[in-house]
């Protein structure tokens, strides 16, 4: 079946037919001929569908058809077999045929011209063509679609690098002799597998003569046409699932590399195609002992429908361009593969392949970045660096030259060094802390490439302090120095910062700009002489000292160093660096062709020509000092930047919506605790908004214990002018250097939150910037000291333009966070942090949680953003695309009172002071999905969601038929509206004991007797009630009663019940048969349909509740007197009560025997004369008690639905207990099989969902399956 299941079936089909073989037996004759694993999967199907040949063929169809390009390929490449007819071959190239021109809907000439004129363009097209449209090489059959595609590809190779494709431009596909196969079900892996296919048949027929098998050794053959091997083929035919490699593939302008496994170098060909790494047998018996090999065997098939299974793999690391990669090889019988080695796509999760004039490169991810002293081409530098904005080519390729010849020379120095001063003389010397001996090895390592570089140097000092291994995000381990007890001694070195106002007041005449990122900042800066003793830091076998400033500190167990260049983790390493950066650009700086403000850079200008000469003086002064540049964390000519938490652009300055985002996208509150949260945060500044009160009451009567909650329009109002009015003056302050700065931190395992506050004007304390922070799942799991931890180094992050360079108060309401910072060994993770701290100048201040509700409310309920960078990119690619957008576009320009407008080329409408995104059409129910999906909110509360960031017309609209056709909803929310179908009041018999409800009620607390049910049965037209305590609800206890029943009173015409198991009985069937007694069972879900008994149970409960309040289990001494009551009350129904209607006198109860005997004499003479009259009356007033009500249950009620069969519903679930409160509401999908009187159906379920398989509904309990 590998090469084409509908042939297989259909040939199948042709011999069951042939054979007489009866079709309830094809499904048992089908599975002793398929591989086992596929018939496992038909095993696995319903029981009652394994066995239905219909559906198992649909469902092999589904599984295993091929595609259309798959036919094509088995159309073109396939040969006749020996043991085959020549009609049984013309049969399955016309199944392939048909395969392929029917799956791409090909049915008319016109098409099948086109399509084989597509088809020979494909076949003549040069590899690099094939190669850039792999993805959609297939699905490309319009020759003019195909050629126009083919031109502007070969247009731009022109205009970007001409020779860069040079060695591919000849030749057509067919010298190749390499093809690509497609995807195909792999059953062994469970996924899809790319192919090899060998050359075209036109090949074979040019050399055939001149062929020896490789196989067989016989003339006149390649080995994938050898008969023997066909016959043993067949022979170790695996029951696996294929997949496909190459056979025998030309190596003639075929790309391969030479590479190394260990000391074993070999010839590989490098095809990204393949999804799996292959090597030769034996090749791999000089790198790996094949008993070793993992028994992770796939089978693999070329051409001819021949399967080679492979022997095993294993794991190795190769080196490619002196890198290294961890490969899995898979490893081919020798005769099978011509090359040595075939590297498939699974190097590009490592690295990136590229081809140049030389042939085939490999760049590891992480090294996109080039290097300084390597020439990189243009087109790799707009990979890297983002260029696609500047349009003009001149200015573009003058920027590309600037980046690639830039080169660090550093032929100058400045008299900037670091000088450390102690508050006093006394050492501060702490031994080596104990290292692992993994760790002594990296610790070795680091130390040698640190000395190397001249970074650190041996030292003898009396100073000493340890180091800590702190762990990156690779796995690898960086060292630090733990500088904390030497940064409480050191006197701050304090360096002038310009006020931030004036820095952003001289970016304002500016149009374009750049920004520089520098790496690794404090290793620029040397370490003076006479203090690098102070520096010194040692690891178990030595000590160190630093020549400069080191980031991340690093030591190796060979005693103790010292710096040469500058520490990262010394409290005073940041001034030093600002000053030795100010003193590099000073002059730049006073000419305006560059603004630093810490160690950030922008260069601003007012169009891209004065741009590129001002990054020229500014490139040639970096080089000048050896100042390395962080390339891939730059910004060049750009018309919009960020800069000191604010935005620039066009010449003004706005501050960043970062710095009110966690406020703006606060979430919309949906219970009593989120409103306390966010009361709690704006609380907190209720001192700068005029009449607090007042606009916050909305929301603050919602926590009131006596108040439904309900978020309507006026909370909906408050909500939002809060926020308002939290992001704006006078409640946002703009950052000044030297005022009283706080930071107020808080964190919870949801997120963690942060806000900056500063001393204004006023003499109080404003925000200048929030924050907040949804935690990562492995951030859920730390400990709650270490999220407090977490939250205040990601606010130092945050907020470090601000804080650098300050003195601040940390406020947290973490009281181990300082006994914590103070600890001498910290886990690794909080190492790290801890060092991090150390940058800053800053004194930690607890405070109780009560007073920290500000920040709680960020930390508990981060802002859930939809937007991302690729939904973004996404929605300015379908703006460009859209019609409408387009004319709103075009608006902007001619009408200046337009609310619409272009940022960052993507199209905004201002509404009420938000910028909203315009969502195209293609896109406007994706955005609502999103939105909706974070929580399946109402309606009213997705529109908030949406209206946040995005501006859809006709929103509320769309919203709706969203939710309509969102499947969770439909499964789990309350119908609303009025209910379906009308009330259907069953007809009464005007005769008592005509028609009994029959129904149990319990369980009830267990008697002495056992008792642990009632069965409650109620005479239609008299109301009268009979209570029968039993002790199960089995349809023996039930008809034992019944039974009772008879003896007195005879049989009734009908019996109404629901659908319990006693009812639904065979045994209460057979009764009601054979005592010719009609049985009605009420629809599912429906008590109504029995409401009389229903009725009876609700009153029963619970009096006999009160009555045995004493002890539970004696409730049944009660049901006797219980029942005489019941049916000695008068019934508003019949305005008489069921003993006078059936037995036709008053009951005698022992309160008024006396009198009961005094009248007995005259009524028992009036009786016969009244039965007839008293029964017409109690008829007459059942009928106007069930048209009243009738009327009462309609007006709640519309028309029912009228649902059809075959349309597919869902129903109500009505059984709920223990564990089912969370599950939805309704079960389904369900298809009705029947439509019945009075809005009933009769249903089938669809699939493996909950519920029973057959059921029967209402209208009121059912709505339409309908998901989008």
């Amino acid at each position: 079946m590998q090469e084409d299941i509908s042939l297989n079936l259909t040939l199948f089909e042709r011999h069951a037919e042939l054979t007489f073989l009866p079709k309830r037996d094809w499904v048992q004759k089908l599975i002793g001929l398929i591989p086992i694993e596929i018939a496992h999967l038909i095993a696995r199907e319903p029981a009652d569908k394994c066995n239905d040949y219909d559906h198992v063929k649909d469902f092999l169809l589904q599984r295993f058809k091929l595609s259309p390009e798959k036919f094509r390929q088995l159309f073109l490449f396939h040969h006749k077999d020996d043991e085959k007819t020549w009609q049984d071959f013309q049969h399955e190239l016309q199944t392939y045929f048909d395969g392929w021109t029917l799956g791409l809907k090909v049915n008319t000439y016109d098409q099948l011209r086109e399509l084989i004129i597509a088809d020979q363009t494909k076949e003549k097209a040069p590899y690099d063509l094939r190669e850039h449209f792999l993805d959609e090489w297939s699905t490309i059959n319009s020759p003019i679609e195909l050629a126009k595609k083919f031109e502007d590809y070969e247009d731009v190779r022109r205009t970007i690098k001409p020779k860069q494709f040079k060695s591919f431009a000849k030749g057509s596909s067919n010298n190749h002799k390499y093809f690509r196969g497609q995807e195909h079900f792999h059953l062994g892996n469970n996924g899809n597998e790319k192919k090899y296919f060998q050359s075209k048949r036109t090949v074979y027929d040019k050399r055939i003569k001149q062929l020896t098998c490789s196989y067989c050794k016989g003339p006149g053959q390649y080995a994938v046409d050898c008969t023997k091997r066909r016959k043993d083929s067949k022979n170790n035919k695996s029951s696996s699932s294929p997949v496909q490699i190459c056979s025998r593939i030309s190596k003639e302008r075929i790309k391969t590399r030479k590479i190394t496994i260990g000391n074993k170098t070999f010839e590989a060909l490098i095809d990204t195609g393949s999804s799996v790494t292959l090597i030769r047998e034996d090749v791999s018996k000089g790198i790996i002992e094949q008993s070793n090999l993992s028994r992770d065997i796939v089978v693999l098939s070329g051409l001819g429908k021949y399967e080679v299974k492979t022997k095993g793999s294993f794991q190795r690391e190769i080196e490619l361009d002196g890198e290294k990669y961890s490969v899995t090889w898979h490893v081919v019988p020798t005769p099978y593969l011509e090359f040595q080695a075939v590297i498939g796509s699974d190097i590009l999760e490592q690295a990136f392949v590229g081809f140049d004039r030389k042939g085939v490169y490999f760049r590891k991810h992480e090294d996109k970045v080039w290097f300084m002293h390597t020439q990189v081409y243009e087109a790799r530098i707009e990979d890297e660096i983002e260029v696609k904005h500047i349009t003009n080519p001149r200015i573009r390729k003058e920027l590309s030259e600037l980046i690639n010849n830039y080169i660090p020379k550093k032929t100058e120095t400045t008299n900037v060094s670091m000088r450390i001063k102690l508050k006093d003389d006394v050492p501060v010397y702490q031994p080596a802390r104990r290292l692992s001996f993994p760790e002594n090895q990296a610790v070795n390592k680091q130390i040698d490439e640190l000395l190397d570089q001249g970074i650190v140097r041996q030292s003898s000092s009396e100073y000493a302090s340890p180091i800590v291994l702190v762990k990156k995000k690779d796995g690898t381990a960086r060292l630090c120095v733990d500088y904390r007890k030497l940064n409480r001694k050191l006197v701050k070195d304090r360096f002038p910062l310009p006020l931030i106002e004036d820095v952003l007041d001289k970016l304002q005449d500016a149009k374009v700009y750049s920004t520089l990122d520098l790496k690794n900042g404090f290793l620029h800066v040397e370490v003076n002489e006479d203090y690098k003793h102070f520096t010194s830091f040692v690891v178990p076998d030595g000590q160190f000292e630093f020549n400069k400033v080191p980031f991340g500190l690093s030591t190796s167990p060979n005693g103790q160093f010292e710096f040469n260049k500058v520490p990262f983790g010394l409290t005073t390493s940041p001034s030093v660096f600002q000053r030795y950066v100010y003193s590099i650009f000073r002059e730049l700086m006073r000419k305006g062709i560059v603004i630093i403000y810490m160690d950030d850079l922008i260069i601003p200008a007012k169009d891209e020509d004065e741009g590129i000469e001002k990054l020229k003086k500014v490139f040639e002064v970096a080089s000048k000092y050896g100042l390395e540049i962080k390339f891939k964390k730059c910004q060049f000519l750009r018309r919009k930047v960020e800069f000191l938490g604010h935005v620039v652009e066009n010449g003004t300055v706005r501050p960043s919506v970062a710095k009110t985002i966690a406020v703006k996208k606060f979430p919309v509150p949906t219970t009593v605790k989120q409103v306390q949260s966010f009361l709690g945060l704006t609380g907190y500044f209720r001192k700068f908004i005029p009449a607090y009160s007042k606009i916050a009451k909305p929301l603050s009567d919602l926590i009131r214990s006596d108040n439904p909650f309900v978020f309507e329009q006026p909370q909906m109002e408050a909500f939002e002018r809060l926020k308002k009015l939290l992001t704006e003056s006078p409640v946002l302050s703009i950052f000044q250097q030297g005022k009283t700065t706080e930071l107020h931190t808080d964190a919870s395992q949801q997120g963690y939150g942060a806000v900056l506050l500063q001393e204004a004007e006023d003499g109080k304390l404003h925000p200048v910037q929030y924050m907040s922070k949804k935690t990562t799942p492995a951030e859920k799991k730390y400990s709650s000291y270490e999220l407090e931890v977490l939250a205040v180094v990601n606010a130092l992050r945050k907020f470090r333009t601000y804080l650098m360079g300050n003195h601040f108060k940390i406020i947290t309401d973490c009281s181990a966070f300082q006994r914590t910072m103070d600890k001498k060994d910290l886990v690794t993770r909080i190492a790290r942090w801890a060092l991090l701290l150390e940058e800053f100048d800053y004194e930690i201040v607890h405070r109780s949680g009560q007073r920290m509700q500000h920040v709680d409310a960020l930390s508990r309920y981060p802002v859930a953003i939809i937007t991302s960078d690729t939904l973004t990119a996404r929605l300015k690619r379908a703006q460009q695309e859209d019609e409408y957008a387009q004319s709103l576009r075009s608006m902007i320009g001619s009408n200046n009172d337009s609310d619409f407008f272009d940022k960052n080329e993507i199209l905004y409408k201002y509404v009420d002071g938000r910028e909203l995104i315009v969502v195209p059409r293609d896109m406007q129910t994706e955005i609502i999905k999103l939105a909706h999906e974070k929580g399946h909110f109402s309606a009213a509360k997705t529109e908030g969601v949406v209206k946040q960031e995005f501006f859809i017309p006709n929103l509320s609209k769309q919203v709706q038929n969203v939710i309509v056709n969102c499947v969770p909803c439909i499964l789990t929310n309350k119908k609303s509206g009025k209910k379906d179908g009308f009330l259907n009041p069953i007809p009464k018999e005007d005769v008592p004991l005509s028609t009994y409800h029959v129904d149990f009620i319990g369980p009830l607390p267990s008697t002495n007797k056992k008792y642990q049910h009632i069965l409650t049965i109620v005479d239609a037209f008299t109301k009268f009630t009979w209570l029968y305590p039993v002790r199960s609800t089995s349809a023996e206890d039930a008809l034992d009663k019944l039974k009772v029943q008879q003896k007195t009173f005879g049989n009734p015409k009908r019996i109404i019940t629901d659908r319990g198991s006693a009812f639904t009985s065979k045994a209460f069937g057979d009764y009601c048969t054979n005592e010719n007694i009609q049985h009605f069972q009420i629809t599912t879900g429906v008590p109504r349909g029995n409401g009389r008994v229903e009725r009876i149970h609700r009153t029963l409960i619970p009096v006999l509740t009160k009555l045995s309040i004493a002890d539970s289990t004696k409730w049944f001494k009660f049901v006797d007197p219980l029942q005489r009551i019941l049916n000695s009350t008068f019934n508003r129904s019949t305005k008489w009560s069921p003993f006078e209607l059936l037995i036709g006198v008053t009951m005698r109860n022992k309160e008024d025997l006396h009198l009961r005997d005094l009248l007995m004499e005259e009524m028992m003479e009036e009786l016969q004369e009244q039965r007839d009259e008293l029964r017409q009356d109690a008829k007459k007033n059942i009928q106007k008690i069930q048209a009243e009500n009738k009327r009462t249950y309609d007006r709640k009620c519309r028309n029912a639905p009228s649902y059809q069969r075959g349309d597919l519903v869902v129903i109500q679930r009505t059984q709920f207990g223990t564990g089912l409160k969370l599950r939805p509401r309704f079960l389904g999908p369900y298809r009705i099989v029947k439509v019945k009187p009075r809005n009933r159906y009769d249903l089938e379920k669809v699939g493996n969902r909950d519920g029973p398989k057959l059921t029967n509904s209402s209208a009121d309990l059912m709505k339409f399956y309908s998901p989008g």
